[in-house]
């Protein structure tokens, strides 16, 4: 289908007036620019503004439009780059602050693109595009009717028929009367904006007028036949099941996956709807969980839903609270769907109170991009048993967080980790002092351990000794080491956490049992735990003991019966057996079910068998029995889900192409047939095996690593973000092919991490991934502290060492990290070529083993690191 500017992205653009400085080169490169422009040629007027910016760089104009063919090519994260430059050139010229609003607004930085809108309004309180923009971006924030108020004071105070782009406020209130009320006023007023028709199929499909719709569709293709939009209203239509003889899930598939990359979430959103009312919620999940993007209200609901659907709860509940942050009116979605309403309504009350918080908008908006990252930098300090270092950070993230509902998630937290620091306390204690005797197998070696501080343990062996983290023992041996260890019942009660959580559920369980017969004030302390790890409302009078779990009063009452769960429903034991092989039953009888039905149901075959998709997950979590991937340069092994090892097969292979880009043409040169191999594990526990299998006991508190001496990357799902994995090995991989291509180098910490934080930056357009080198998950800590002024000094960021502060200051390292990427990318990207031949240079030396320092490369570091920060903060 035909390339289109996506749905509203261009609905205010104004019309852009010539230079009158006496810039003669620069003015006909930028005349042939806008002559491309006008005949839609956006490769050649990305060239001539190109030439123009070259010619004199310190006119806005050709970096504005450069900007805006960028954006009209579906670049938008790279014509924001374009356009903050434009409005630092030329600061009167709101033009460029509104396009840069609004290609923030294609890639959901709703609050970047608040606070472009807000410098509008400071411009002119009554500017009707500021008030258009500045309530699209506060209903997008989830401040769904102050948003909605100022949009319609923008028509108030303009009445002009481009500012009714009012259809997201709409949408989120599940108002569809006045969606397509919307639309058919900027119809009848001769908008002609594609969009404006596919918010009112959408309107009427939700109101079950299908007739009406699919006249739409007919006016569609008549007028504007070929876009990106027809194909998405056909596909609404054709995908929704109460369409009744018009439903073609089949075909709507064929359609959205048809229209052609545009890389805006309306598509991928459509994409997942159709997917999940066919019943493949597992199709819907996996095709969220990697390319959406967590800044989007229905992403994040068609994720959740899945997720629940699937039996995902803890996820589930995760998930849904971000989309309730997103928009208050989640259960006017979520009632559409049977039995759903009860479990997105205690989510609602949840966060009901924190709704509330307007006032601290900017800092939830920050907490939603940071928070993820921050707590499990956290629980791997829990899993590496550095519990009073964990307990110490939740104490500080507690006074930091704004969100009430986070507020009292880490203080339900804390108590369990306390537990488990004055448990460990003891038990270092009790190997100093002389009073235990722990004797352990790690890595196959039998060894006594003879002595111990916090974080490590003395050993002997046969022939030796030695020392090794506390890190390298599991979970269920660390736990053994309790058993002669007086705890008091919040120590034990804290261990029992951490049996659980270790994957040992049912010794978990008795020692809560055992702390809460101790002290029956736990049993709260008990309750909080189990529905959080279980995704779950707290029920009225608390979870019960069941044959050694804790379960509702409701599910205690089935299991008593004999009944076991089977997606959604209690049946037999033996039925549960027939059900998980996929078979049915006709006349009483069970016989294999139809290979497509089973195939859309989410079940597998393997090793000749069909079976469902929890026990098939299961099996393939098993690493020998993990998922493989091969490319023309990798090999990728994953435990984690089929899809995502597909996933990643492709996103490494894009990947290889931009690293050779990046090194210049270098590729790295293997052993004859030899590949580089990618271990992605699904768990910390997998994870930890082969660190101490390989000696890696530096790298247990990373969420992965790469070695000069071995062609194997692995990394762990540190955040449990299927997206955030994906980054994880990207990351990775990019170590190690610097590592083959430039042998003799030594790169100091900031240089490696920001090249490899580079490779994180990449989002999939509807086709394909595409790096555009912008790191998600990076960009909002740069960002951050560069505008609050608390950022790492550019010196001290130079000097720093990433594994160093991994294991000493979690969120230290976490901005580390974040400049790291910031430093690299803005002297990757700057379109000052004093600045880029600068660090081609250093580069280059890097790479043959030069030890100079990146400041003694540029004349100013003064100037530099101004520059840097005022790019980043305007990203």
């Amino acid at each position: 289908m035909k390339r289109v500017a996506v749905l509203v992205l261009c609905a205010l653009a104004l019309v852009v007036g010539p230079s009158r400085a006496d810039r003669r080169t620069a003015e006909e490169a930028h005349s042939r620019g806008m002559a491309a422009l006008q005949r839609r040629d956006l490769e050649a007027a990305l060239a001539a503004f190109g030439e123009a910016i070259a010619g004199d760089p310190g006119w806005d104009e050709p970096w504005g439009m450069r900007g805006r063919s960028k954006a009209l090519a579906g670049m938008y994260a790279a014509a924001v780059e374009d356009y903050t430059r434009a409005t630092g050139l030329g600061p009167k010229n709101s033009q460029w602050l509104l396009l840069r609003c609004q290609s923030l607004m294609a890639i959901d930085h709703w609050a970047e693109a608040a606070e472009d809108a807000e410098a509008l309004l400071a411009l002119g309180p009554d500017l009707p595009e500021g008030l258009a923009l500045h309530g699209w971006a506060l209903v997008n924030l989830g401040d769904v009717d102050r948003g909605l108020a100022e949009q319609d004071r923008a028509m108030q105070v303009g009445g002009k028929a481009h500012l009714l782009i009012r259809h997201d406020a709409y949408w989120r209130k599940a108002d569809w009367a006045q969606m397509v009320r919307e639309s058919d006023l900027g119809i009848q007023a001769g908008v002609t904006r594609p969009s404006l028709h596919f918010f009112r199929v959408v309107g009427l499909v939700e109101q079950g007028q299908f007739p009406q719709a699919r006249e739409g569709i007919e006016r569609m293709r008549a007028q504007m036949p070929g876009t990106t939009e027809l194909g998405m209203a056909e596909a609404w239509l054709l995908g929704t099941p109460a369409a009744g003889a018009g439903y073609d899930p089949a075909t709507a598939l064929q359609k959205i996956v048809g229209v052609g990359g545009s890389g805006i979430s309306y598509q991928l959103n459509a994409h997942a709807r159709i997917l999940y009312l066919a019943g493949r919620a597992h199709e819907c999940l996996e095709l969220l969980s990697t390319r959406g993007r967590r800044t989007n209200f229905d992403t994040l609901f068609w994720m959740g839903i899945s997720q629940w659907k699937l039996g995902l709860l803890s996820e589930a509940r995760a998930t849904l609270q971000d989309a309730r942050r997103l928009n208050p009116y989640l259960l006017r979605h979520a009632e559409r769907f049977e039995g759903f309403r009860d479990f997105a309504a205690s989510i609602d009350r949840d966060l009901a109170g924190e709704s509330k918080q307007q006032t601290d908008r900017s800092r939830l908006t920050h907490e939603l991009a940071t928070h993820l990252l921050t707590v499990a930098e956290i629980e791997t300090l829990v899993r590496r048993y550095e519990f009073t270092r964990a307990a110490s950070e939740y104490e500080r993230l507690l006074q930091a967080v704004t969100s009430s509902v986070r507020k009292a998630e880490i203080s339900a937290r804390l108590p369990e980790v306390r537990g488990m620091a004055g448990a460990h306390g003891k038990l270092v204690k009790g190997v100093t002092g002389g009073t235990l005797k722990l004797s352990t197998e790690v890595g196959r070696t039998q060894l006594r351990i003879t002595g111990a501080t916090d974080r490590l343990f003395d050993f002997t062996i046969a022939g030796g000794g030695g020392k090794f983290p506390w890190a390298f023992v599991s979970p269920a041996v660390y736990v053994g080491f309790f058993k002669d260890v007086a705890l008091t019942p919040e120590e034990t009660f804290g261990v029992g956490c951490l049996a659980w959580e270790g994957g040992d559920p049912a010794l978990g369980f008795r020692l809560q049992d055992e702390s809460i017969r101790k002290k029956s004030g736990l049993r709260k302390n008990l309750a909080s735990f189990v529905a959080r790890r279980r995704g779950i409302a707290e029920p009225e009078g608390g979870f019960v003991p069941f044959r050694g779990s804790w379960v509702t009063a409701e599910e205690k009452a089935n299991l008593e019966k004999g009944l076991v769960r089977f997606e959604e429903q209690w049946v037999t034991a033996k039925d549960r057996e027939h059900l998980a092989k996929g078979e049915i039953q006709v006349d009483g009888k069970w016989v294999p079910g139809e290979e497509g039905e089973l195939l859309r149901r989410g079940f597998r075959k393997y090793k000749g068998k069909w079976m469902n998709r929890e026990d098939y997950e299961v099996l393939r979590g098993q690493w020998a029995d993990c998922h493989t991937e091969e490319t023309p340069h990798y090999v990728v092994k994953t435990n984690f889900t089929e899809s995502f090892a597909r996933d990643l097969a492709a996103l490494v292979e894009v990947a290889y192409g931009e690293l050779r880009t990046f090194y210049g043409g270098a590729e790295p040169k293997l052993t004859g047939k030899d590949k580089m191999t990618l271990h992605a594990y699904r768990s910390y526990e997998d994870y930890r095996q082969y660190c101490v299998e390989n000696k890696a006991e530096d790298q247990l508190n990373a969420a992965g690593f790469a070695r000069s001496d071995s062609n194997i990357v692995v990394g762990w799902n540190k955040t449990g973000n299927a997206r955030q994995f994906l980054q994880t090995m990207a990351h990775e991989a990019a170590h190690l092919y610097f590592f083959r291509v430039a042998p003799a180098a030594r790169p100091t910490s900031w240089y490696a991490e920001g090249m490899a934080t580079y490779f994180e930056g990449f989002q999939w357009d509807g086709k394909a991934y595409v790096f555009s080198f912008i790191s998600d998950s990076r960009l909002p800590f740069a960002r951050d502290a560069m505008k609050g002024g608390r950022h790492i000094p550019l010196k001290d960021l130079l000097d720093g060492n990433a594994l160093q502060l991994i294991n000493s200051d979690s969120s230290r390292a976490l901005l580390f990290y974040a400049e790291c990427w910031a430093l690299n990318y803005y002297l990757s990207r700057t379109d000052d070529r004093a600045y880029r031949d600068a660090y081609a240079s250093y580069r280059a030396d890097v790479a043959k083993g030069g030890v100079k320092g990146l400041l003694e490369y540029f004349a100013d570091p003064a100037k530099l690191e101004r520059d840097w920060v005022a790019f980043v903060s305007g990203l």
